[in-house]
């Protein structure tokens, strides 16, 4: 049981229980700007997840004097990891990540300096200008695009489809609004949140519709888009009730949800990557029970 110790704490650092979802972000990327099954897809999703697991391992470092004073369970005020032994596990991941997506993956070298760039802006700003939402929602962003360059460096030049486009737009709106309910994540008692944050929650529901431009024409189709807004309509309705009841659950929710809404994207490029995004989905629920999402 030692063992697992350190282990388990490497896992809650890196908010492990949330990875899935960025897998799901790569296959939206990757299945809307025309990619394959290939070995490429594995190493640009284990590349992000390591960049993405580095982020949330840095802001334990990052935030290890706030948290001291205010999330005094968290693996450095505990006493189960040194502030220096974060960092340096950080750094590690991070270096990591960025050699395989820039030479076993083709991520196009930009998005991943600004992918590494908005992450460390985010965990620096995060506690001193509430804007910084947006640089983590960028940072979701630029998973999608970044997954989507990877496909698009093997054709003359980078044309994200639109539909990535707006994606990656209204991901940026919905983090950011995740992230303002979060800022009270440390709250276990009923809460309630303000018009903008419940707003911008709600912007997923316009994912599935966007994805017309990928359907054929038939009732068949119209239904499946139909019936993915309704999904992901009724996904952000227990999500916000979850959010009145206890901040931390509805964070949690709003995350795992980022896989389902993903779903409904792709199921009209690759059918069987839709699958594996629901999957996802009921992963991050799943692991969310053992390592927390915040």
């Amino acid at each position: 049981m030692k063992l697992l110790t350190p282990l388990r704490t490497i896992l809650v650092l890196g908010r492990v229980s949330n990875l899935p979802t960025i897998w799901t972000n790569v296959a939206v990327g990757w299945f809307l700007t025309g990619g394959g099954w290939t070995i490429e897809l594995a190493w640009t999703t284990l590349g992000m997840s390591l960049v993405y697991v580095a982020g949330m391992t840095l802001n334990d470092a990052f935030d290890a004097a706030w948290d001291g004073d205010h999330a005094s369970s968290r693996p450095i005020p505990s006493g189960k990891i040194s502030r220096g032994a974060v960092w340096a596990l950080g750094l590690v991941e991070m270096l990591g990540g960025i050699g395989i997506l820039t030479s076993l993956a083709t991520v196009h070298p930009l998005f991943v300096g600004l992918l590494v760039l908005a992450v460390f802006l985010y965990n620096w700003l995060h506690k001193r200008w509430t804007g910084s939402v947006l640089i983590m929602g960028a940072c979701r962003a630029l998973v999608y695009l970044g997954a989507g360059s990877a496909v698009a460096t093997h054709t003359a030049a980078f044309a994200a489809p639109t539909l990535l486009l707006l994606i990656a737009g209204g991901v940026v709106i919905y983090i950011a609004g995740l992230t303002l309910a979060a800022r009270s994540e440390h709250l276990a008692a009923p809460g309630g949140l303000r018009l903008l944050p419940r707003l911008m929650l709600m912007l997923p529901v316009l994912f599935p519709l966007f994805s017309f431009e990928y359907v054929a024409p038939g009732p068949a189709s119209y239904a499946l888009v139909v019936a993915g807004a309704l999904g992901v309509w009724s996904w952000l309705l227990l999500t916000r009730g979850a959010l009145r009841e206890k901040i931390p659950q509805g964070i949690a929710y709003a995350i795992a949800g980022i896989a389902f809404y993903d779903a409904t994207i792709v199921a009209f490029t690759d059918w069987r990557a839709a699958v594996v995004c629901l999957a996802c989905f009921v992963l991050t629920l799943g692991t969310q029970r053992f390592i927390p999402a915040t």
